[in-house]
């Protein structure tokens, strides 16, 4: 079940990203980590955000002015190109995860079954 969820996180971050911009993330790990409620929540709302850009990332591969897009980023930042796309997957995965921890820590974390 939570595979599950995780899917259809990442799926949704694809498509809010895709049609709302960067923001959607963190709202969409913040009303993830609201109804799941429990300690891995943070950690599945980065690793969903992680794959999500990873996988709009590598669509982009495909488009042959994206190599040119990494070779001008390279000489704009003081880093290769592909070091600048890899601070955007953390990037993705500090905005998800700090929005799901923050969420957490003011609604709290939902008891377990067995206490």
């Amino acid at each position: 079940m939570r595979y599950l969820q995780m899917l259809l996180l990442t799926a949704l971050m694809i498509a809010g990203t895709w049609f709302a911009g960067w923001m959607s993330v963190p709202v969409l790990a913040a009303l993830f980590a609201l109804i799941r409620r429990d300690l891995h929540a943070t950690r599945d709302a980065g690793l969903a955000a992680l794959l999500a850009w990873l996988v709009l990332l590598l669509r982009l591969v495909i488009v042959p002015s994206f190599s040119t897009l990494l070779d001008q980023l390279g000489q704009i930042f003081p880093m290769p190109g592909v070091a600048v796309a890899a601070l955007s997957l953390l990037l993705a995965v500090v905005l998800a995860a700090s929005a799901a921890r923050l969420v957490l820590g003011i609604v709290g974390v939902r008891p377990s079954a067995s206490a």
